[in-house]
């Protein structure tokens, strides 16, 4: 990799990544992931992949020296954008002759946060559910965030959590984290499929919603508690429905700050996704999302 940096403080694993191209998705990423780093104190690492491999060796010549100046040329001009509004944002950027998703997993070895974009160009093109999210999600080695279209004005001071069942704590601990850092709610999502039992009164198969939702609701403030006691300036509203997890995620968390969830890692090279849920928010949800490594 070649890299420039802008300014040198601040501590290797605090920093966040943002894969940048010079398409219109990756310059909306670019500025959530300067907010995020600002709100953070935290520096922020602007990464262009030139995507060597593929290249024929006879045109890798040609190739890859142009590339590689086109890519610095880009990010000066970012980091000249970013620094209008973040004057102060300790920034600094690299070009990669890596691909995209490669280049993100190995440097995320030593990051807090990935952020990337949707629909890109050049560098990062294809980022859609199937390419480069979808491959972060399940081999990163640390949070993912994805910003899919436009940055709303105005939004909901809320953070929302997908909570599954024995949520491991890791994407709880993150969620409370982000809402604490905002000043925001933390809503607490529970999601459960009908699971009907047999009733001779009703004679037939039936479910008591109002007492799976109860339970539902009780389990989930278990697993919060203990970082709800370490968090106590944080408010936390829990909620439970029945149905299917993606579309009732999607809309609890429509126009808040970020949507939350936790995903398995998947460390086979042929794996790609990280899950129905997480593919399925990646493709759909206009909310930020982080996603979580789990294992």
């Amino acid at each position: 990799m070649t890299g420039m940096t802008d300014n040198t403080q601040a501590s290797a694993t605090s920093k966040l990544l943002v894969g940048v191209d010079a398409s219109d998705n990756a310059m909306r990423a670019v500025e959530w992931a300067a907010a995020e780093a600002a709100a953070r104190n935290a520096p922020l690492t602007l990464v262009h992949a030139i995507s060597v491999q593929g290249v024929a060796s006879f045109d890798a010549g040609r190739f890859v020296g142009p590339a590689r100046e086109e890519g610095h040329s880009l990010l000066r001009r970012i980091i000249e954008r970013v620094r209008t509004r973040n004057p102060d944002l300790d920034l600094r950027a690299e070009v990669t002759d890596m691909s995209p998703a490669h280049a993100l997993t190995e440097l995320s070895r030593e990051a807090a946060l990935i952020v990337t974009g949707t629909r890109g160009h050049g560098g990062f093109a294809g980022m859609l559910v199937g390419s480069v999210s979808r491959k972060l999600a399940a081999h990163a080695h640390c949070p993912l965030a994805v910003v899919r279209g436009d940055l709303p004005t105005e939004t909901l001071d809320e953070v929302v959590l997908g909570v599954e069942p024995g949520q491991a704590a890791a994407p709880i601990r993150y969620a409370f984290d982000a809402a604490a850092r905002y000043g925001a709610l933390l809503h607490a999502v529970r999601v459960w499929h009908p699971h009907a039992i047999y009733s001779s009164v009703a004679g037939g198969y039936c479910e008591d919603l109002d007492q799976t939702r109860a339970d539902e609701i009780g389990a989930m403030e278990d697993l919060l508690a203990p970082l709800a006691a370490e968090h106590p300036d944080v408010k936390v509203e829990a909620s439970a429905g029945r149905g299917n997890t993606v579309p009732v995620l999607i809309e609890a968390a429509r126009g808040t700050r970020l949507l939350v969830v936790g995903a398995h890692r998947h460390r086979g090279p042929l794996a790609v996704g990280a899950g129905y849920v997480v593919d399925g928010l990646l493709a759909h949800a206009t909310t930020p999302i982080a996603v979580v490594p789990i294992g």
